[in-house]
This record gives C-alpha cells, sequence and structure tokens, in this order.
C-alpha cells in the first residue's frame, strides 16, 4: 500500500503532465517575454510606471490593477505591457505566434508603441540585460505585495531580481517530449550564455561576468540550484516533482494575501495533501535555465541577456532550434560525454558567464553544432525562421559577442556610451 505523501506526489504528477497536449495541432507556438531596461541619458534607472498614461493614450489597452490603485500592467488583443521587479524594467509580452516572423512583427509593434512613450519622457529603453548604473536594491523594487514577502525570505540576493532583463522564450510541447526537451534545453543553456551575454556592465562598473545577470542571480539558494542549470536530468516525472517538492517554501497564496513560508514544499502536502494550485505557485518561484510550465504546456527557456535592438529575434530562434532539435542534440551530447554530460555542462556554464565565446568548449565544435542543428530544424519547419540565427553565426565566426561590444563601449565612453550603444532604436533610425 502506498504512502500518502507516494499518493500526492502521485497525484501531483498526473495533473501537472495532463495539462501538456499529447500531440500537437500544427506547428509550435512561440511566446516571448522580453524585458528591457528604461534608463534616463546618464543611464540610471528610469520609472517606467510614468509611461502608463502615454501608452493608454490609443484606447486599446487595459489597466491590470494589483489592489485598488496600482498598475502593474496593461493588457491589449496582440501584446501586454508588464511591470518587472524592479520599477525602472519593462516586459513586453507577445505570442503565442505560429512562426518567429509573426511573433517579430509584433513585438516590434509593442516596442515601437513603447519606444514614442519612452521618447516623450526622455527614457532610453535598453537592448541589455541589466541595470547599467542603478544596483538592484531595495529602493529599485516594485511596490508589488509578493516582492515584499520574497525579499523577506530570501535576502538581499532577491534584489538582482530588480535589476535584471532577460529574453524568455515559451515553445509549446508534447507530453512525450518532456524529459528530453526538459533536459536538453537546460543542458544547452551555457550554449546561448556564450553568445547572447549582454549583461557585463553593472552598478557603473564591471561586473568580471560576461552575463552579471546570470552570475548573480545565481547566488539565490545556490547550493539547492534553485536558479540556473538544474543539479540533474529528469528521469522519471514523479521523481521530478518530488525534488521541486523537496526544496524551500518561500511564498504561499491564500485569499489574495502572501504569506511568507517556512521549511520544504513539502511540510506543506503533509497537511494539505495535492494542493495543485500550491504547488504551481511553489514552483513559479524556482528559477531554472529551461523550466517546464504546466499552466501554458510549454518549456520555457530563461537564461538570456534581452538583445540589442537591431538582433532581438536570436533568443527565440535559437530556443526553438534547440527544441525542434532536441532529441539530435540529445542523442549527440549523450554519446560525445556520457555520465560525464551533466556534470560537464554545469562547469561550461560557470565559465561563460565570465568568458563568454572565450570559454573552452567541452566538446570539439560545440557551439557550431549546436547552431547547425538548430538551423536546420528551423529549416524544416518551412517558414525561412533560419534567417533569424544569422546574427549568431555572425558572433561565433568573429569570437565577439554583445557583452564584449558593451565592455568596449564602456571603455570608451563610460555608461553614456554603452547607453547609446544599446538604446532601442525605431525602424527609421536604424
Amino acid at each position: 500500500m502506498e504512502s500518502q505523501h507516494t499518493a500526492t506526489i502521485k497525484k501531483l504528477t498526473e495533473q501537472f503532465i495532463a495539462n501538456f497536449p499529447e500531440k500537437r495541432g500544427g506547428p509550435r507556438q512561440i511566446g516571448r517575454e522580453a524585458e528591457y531596461p528604461v534608463v534616463t541619458d546618464e543611464g540610471y534607472a528610469a520609472d517606467v510606471q510614468a509611461m502608463w498614461p502615454l501608452l493608454l493614450e490609443a484606447g486599446d489597452l487595459k489597466p491590470i490593477y494589483e489592489g485598488n490603485d496600482l498598475i502593474v500592467g496593461l493588457e491589449g488583443p496582440d501584446f501586454t505591457y508588464s511591470l518587472e521587479v524592479g520599477w525602472g524594467t519593462m516586459e513586453v509580452i507577445t505570442g503565442p505566434c505560429q512562426d518567429l516572423h509573426k511573433l517579430a512583427e509584433v513585438h516590434e509593434a509593442a516596442m515601437l508603441r513603447l519606444r514614442q512613450a519612452a521618447d516623450k519622457l526622455g527614457y532610453h529603453i535598453l537592448g541589455y540585460g541589466i541595470q547599467p548604473r542603478t544596483p538592484g536594491e531595495l529602493s529599485l523594487m516594485s511596490p508589488k505585495s509578493r516582492y515584499k514577502v520574497l525579499h523577506d525570505v530570501i535576502g538581499p540576493a532577491w534584489l538582482h531580481f530588480t535589476s535584471t532583463a532577460s529574453d524568455q522564450v515559451h515553445i509549446d510541447i508534447n507530453r512525450t517530449e518532456i524529459p528530453v526537451v526538459h533536459n536538453v534545453s537546460n543542458l544547452l543553456t551555457p550554449a546561448v550564455i556564450a553568445l547572447c551575454a549582454n549583461s557585463p556592465i553593472c552598478g557603473g562598473a564591471s561586473s568580471g561576468f560576461h552575463s552579471a545577470r546570470e552570475g548573480l542571480m545565481g547566488e539565490i539558494h545556490a547550493a539547492e540550484c534553485r536558479h540556473g542549470i538544474p543539479v540533474g536530468p529528469i528521469h522519471e516525472m514523479s521523481d521530478w516533482i518530488e525534488q521541486l517538492c523537496d526544496q524551500k517554501h518561500l511564498i504561499h497564496r491564500e485569499n489574495g494575501q502572501y504569506l511568507p513560508q517556512k521549511g520544504a514544499f513539502n511540510n506543506y502536502l503533509e497537511t494539505h495533501g495535492p494542493d495543485f494550485d500550491a504547488f504551481l505557485f511553489h514552483e513559479h518561484y524556482i528559477w531554472n535555465s529551461a523550466r517546464l510550465r504546466s499552466a501554458h504546456g510549454t518549456v520555457e527557456f530563461r537564461a538570456a541577456c534581452q538583445q540589442p535592438h537591431h538582433e532581438t529575434m536570436v533568443v527565440s530562434a535559437i530556443s526553438l532550434g534547440i527544441v525542434e532539435a532536441s532529441q539530435t542534440l540529445m542523442t549527440w551530447l549523450q554519446k560525445e560525454r556520457g555520465d560525464k554530460l551533466w556534470s560537464t555542462m554545469r562547469t561550461y556554464g560557470h565559465d561563460v558567464m565570465r568568458q563568454g565565446l572565450a570559454a573552452t568548449e567541452p566538446i570539439d565544435n560545440f557551439l557550431t553544432t549546436v547552431l547547425t542543428q538548430a538551423q536546420q530544424a528551423l529549416e524544416q519547419r518551412g517558414f525561412k525562421e533560419e534567417v533569424f540565427l544569422e546574427p549568431l553565426w555572425n558572433r561565433l565566426k568573429e569570437k565577439k559577442n554583445p557583452a564584449q561590444q558593451a565592455l568596449d563601449a564602456f571603455d570608451e565612453g563610460d555608461v553614456k556610451a554603452l547607453v547609446k550603444l544599446r538604446s532601442h532604436k525605431t525602424p527609421q533610425e536604424r
């Protein structure tokens, strides 16, 4: 006879998997959550909430409120603007779309409106992965009630979320793909960081990282691998759900209130049984590089910095290519590294955060192989989406990622030069 705990984990596993379709009805759809630092001419964080009235003028966006008067986002038919953990960061949510061209079109429309609002206020929207001058600190934290609770339970490391800006991509997957897509997407996180790192300057100085965003965020409960690449792969889904439940229970939502917690989430399950909504809220605050999103039936890529304005689709493209080629890539990785695969890629991940494309590749022609497989997978989709990978091929050829460009600009002209380099341009200005 199975124990109550085993029955609870089994039930949660069944509910988690059930939200992923057995089969897809067509091509994979893609969604994007793109975060952008918004700054003044001097590079200090600018309050994105000042843009709400300007963005509302067209009349097609609906305010999203927390409480009676705090606007935390604006929702429209094609895209949503959202206040992030820091009040100096705007998130632009687009999709799901059937192909990358449509996603790019919708995102560009959202960015044009955002840029026009920023121009009127004298702000700059940066294609960059972190606030360049204002450090992550309590005074930068948005006034959403749950953020105070998370700061109380996590401590100072939580405040890194107030300054960082990622480019997160959601890609739909079916039930049978879950283990291989999860595993290969996390294992190839270092490839994405090496090619896309774009946050070396923060707090007005060089951080020592190419991706300070990933390096600093890795401080959050590092021993538990709560952020970044998980400690190991998925074999059985019930084992994975068990691992998530073993993690510290940081925050619980009940009757619209956010309550700090102690101990592991398993402690909550002992009292309340298989509370699936509570589980989803708990695992939302586990920030692995590629995480399964049961609520959407997707895998979410989280490790990339926001990209330069003229190369804004590269993260979506490589992420989609990795998912489409996941089985081929997994077979290749296992053949090359076998039992040492997971530890090898975790080590390489730490190296690329600091060294970018200069880090020694863990397998001969590693990055070339990843890009080749991703490109072939995109070509097979038949939408000509492979064009969005071209900037990554150029970066690899030149051995220069956006972080190195940002460092060059900073060395020549401090933060103001970096702001000029990374300021988002309208199509007419490019």
